[in-house]
């Protein structure tokens, strides 16, 4: 699983065609939106979510969930934490969120950043965003 910790406002890209953007975060409950390829489904707790169609024809989600909670979009699994609830890396950093990616090796994972730390993840001291292999 790679682990990334993202700033509110920050997106992921996975691969050409998925990205995930943290949108809000008030206290346990975070706001999501998910722009996904046309072949894949964004599955939330095994029910398949209906998504808005944009021109491209790419699936289009906006949704707000409970942190640690996991989504699945066709073959990739994200995950999302809280500072210090799954992951020590960052347990006083409130601005942040953290997010287990677990996707084929052949798509490459990116944080929209413009700020990236890349730290180990023995480090115990708090990341700032940036990418982590668990």
């Amino acid at each position: 699983m790679l682990i990334l910790t993202c700033r509110v406002g920050e997106t992921i890209r996975i691969g050409n065609d998925l990205s995930v953007t943290l949108q809000d975060r008030c206290r346990g409950r975070v706001t999501v939106s998910v722009i996904g390829p046309v072949e894949a489904d964004l599955y939330f707790d095994n029910v398949c979510m209906r998504p808005s169609v944009l021109p491209s024809g790419a699936r289009s989600y906006l949704f707000s969930m409970l942190a640690i909670r996991r989504f699945r979009v066709g073959e990739v699994e994200i995950r999302i934490w809280l500072p210090g609830d799954a992951v020590s890396l960052a347990a006083d950093c409130d601005e942040h969120l953290h997010i287990g990616v677990i996707a084929p090796k052949s798509l490459q994972v990116t944080c929209e950043s413009k700020n990236l730390d890349v730290r180990p993840a023995a480090d115990s001291s708090h990341a700032l965003s940036g990418l982590v292999w668990a």
